[in-house]
Formats: structure tokens, sequence, C-alpha cells
């Protein structure tokens, strides 16, 4: 099949959240593949530079900024914008922070999502929506190539490498790396759960566990409550210990990843590292490792039933469970159930 005529600028948007910008790399790959004399611009957000900073983005000018909060922050992104035309934006957040970027930028096309996963007026703000669809987060970014004119990749490529530099020594040996917490307090997981977990998987299958995270009070204190209850050795605590690239360098030590939805959930995707994650807030198919939900605990369905009191067949794409008990919805043998199968097929 013959490619469209490849457009001489394109310029993506995308901030955050890291997992979020992690999941776009797949595109950008691909766009850089099909088109590689396109000179390719990503308005990124300055938090996710060392990540993005590991992905082989070659050929990719990279801009990072922190979150526009005041109207000098625009007006200061627009002015160094000022002499620039692409042809195409392709406006990958739809936030009002991150729409009110949109008419900084001059283009021949600007093109966002349509009615059903717009949001904070986001279609004011682009010329072309994307067709309705429920799809995984990824595969939503691959709609905007499609909107060019693209075929889909029959593979993904995330490009992800670590500086063996930045890898400390998580454990000397085999472990299962946890990431206790997400971005919001209601996907966590208990903390007592967790510790049966890390208990089973060390009298099973002789695994240490590494903790992993980041410097809030929040993380600190779920961390503690875990290593409080378990009754295993072989714990090591590197919450709020590790920068990202360190963070990721454990990632690609692990034998797997348990945890919510968080962004290390799509770095250890990348990285080809199995995950048991679990979903009750959004569901597994649509923010859970791309392609690889099979060790994942979902229960978004039975959490839309029991707390929104609606068919999870008929709610819309962007739903959300948001309740404080959602996550209690997910019980130890369940995903002990998922562990078992997992280290089934992981060389421990």
């Amino acid at each position: 099949m013959p490619l469209p005529p490849a457009p001489h600028s394109l310029c993506l948007v995308r901030l955050s959240a890291l997992g979020d910008v992690v999941m776009v790399l797949p595109l950008v790959r691909w766009l850089r593949r099909c088109w590689p004399e396109t000179s390719i611009t990503w308005i990124c957000g300055s938090s996710a530079m060392p990540v993005l900073e590991c992905a082989s983005l070659d050929g990719v000018e990279l801009v990072p900024i922190d979150k526009p909060r005041s109207v000098a922050d625009y007006w200061r992104l627009r002015r160094r914008f000022a002499g620039r035309n692409f042809d195409v934006v392709l406006a990958l957040q739809a936030s009002w922070r991150a729409n009110f970027i949109y008419p900084c930028l001059k283009a021949r096309r600007k093109i966002g999502y349509g009615p059903d996963r717009a949001k904070d007026a986001h279609r004011w703000f682009v010329g072309e929506g994307l067709p309705a669809a429920k799809p995984h987060l990824i595969d939503g970014f691959f709609q905007f190539a499609e909107a060019l004119g693209l075929p889909l990749p029959t593979t993904v490529e995330w490009g992800l490498k670590i500086d063996p530099a930045t890898a400390p020594l998580a454990s000397a040996r085999p472990f299962m790396a946890l990431n206790a917490c997400s971005s919001k307090p209601e996907r966590d997981w208990l903390p007592e759960r967790y510790a049966a977990v890390i208990d089973h998987v060390a009298r099973r299958y002789d695994l240490d566990t590494v903790l992993i995270g980041g410097p809030s009070a929040r993380e600190r204190a779920v961390a503690d409550q875990v290593l409080a209850k378990v009754t295993t050795r072989g714990m090591v605590d590197l919450v709020g210990r590790t920068n990202l690239k360190q963070m990721m360098a454990v990632l690609a030590q692990a034998r797997f990843l348990l945890a919510p939805d968080t962004g290390a959930v799509h770095i250890a995707t990348a990285l080809g590292k199995p995950v048991c994650g679990l979903y009750a807030v959004a569901p597994a198919r649509r923010t859970g490792p791309y392609r690889a939900t099979e060790y994942c605990v979902d229960r978004f369905d039975e959490g839309v039933r029991t707390y929104v009191g609606r068919d999870p067949n008929e709610v819309p794409w962007a739903q959300r469970v948001h309740h404080p008990q959602a996550m209690e919805l997910i019980s130890v043998a369940a995903v002990v159930e998922k562990i078992d199968l997992l280290c089934g097929t992981v060389d421990t």
C-alpha cells in the first residue's frame, strides 16, 4: 500500500501523565518510520524528559515545557512558535491547560478527538475530530496516524533503552518490583493486601520484592505500611530513593511488576516485562499494559455495577469508578492466581 504524501512538518502535543507520554512513543516512532523526511516536533512535559531521553527519538525535536498556569505562560509559548507554520498539529491531550496551547500553534490542519473523547471544550480548539471509538489509549493514539492516511503498524516499537551507568543494583537475587501507588489515591490497593502477596511470592517462588515509587509523603506512608505488615525477609525499599532513569533500570532488572494503574506499568511494558496490573477505577482494556493484560486483575465492570449503578457495556469511554472502596473489589486470592499464572511463564 503506497503511503500518502509526507507533510513537511508535524507537531504533537502531549504533556502528561507519564504513562500517557510513554504510550505516545509507538505513534511517534511509526510517524518517523513512515515519513523519515518529515520534521516532527513534540511539545512534551518537562517531567517526562528523563524517559524520552531514553527513547532514541532521533530526528524528533523535543520541546519540554511545564504545564501552562497563566496567560503569560501561553503568551511566551505563542511567541516561541510565532515564526513557525506546521502542516499538521496532533492534539493528543484534551484538557483545559492543553487545549489553550493549540491556538498558540499555527497549522493548516489541527486534529483532535471527536465528541466521544473530547473534554473541556476540546472541539473548539481543533479543526478535525477522530471517529468515535472505545480503544486502548495506544490504539486511540494510532487513530491520529489513520487520520493522516497512514496504515496501522503490524508491530509496536517502543525504543526505550536503559543506560547501564544509571542502573542501581536493586537486589542480588531475583525480585518482583512493586509500585504500590498511582497518581490518585482512589487507584491504590490496600497495603495489607500487598503484604500478603509479597509473602506469597517469597514463600512460593523465593523472590525478593523491591519497592519503587516517588518521594511524595503519600508514597512514603504507603511503603511504610507495607513494610510493617510483611512477615518475610527479602525487601528492598527504593521508594523516593531513585530518579526516573534509575527506576526504569530497576524495572529492567525485575522479573515482573505488580502495580495499580500508574506510569510504571507502561514503562515495564515498553521494556518487555510482564505486569500484574490492578484495575477497578478504569478498565485494563483501556489503560492497562498494551496487548498484555492477561496477568491483570480487572474489577472495573463490577465497580460500575456496584458503585455507579449502570451496565458497564453502556457507559462512555471515559467512565471512571470514583469510589473509595472500588479497589477493595480486588482480592488477594485473585492477585495470587494471576501471579501464579505469570510465574509459570517467567524464569524465576
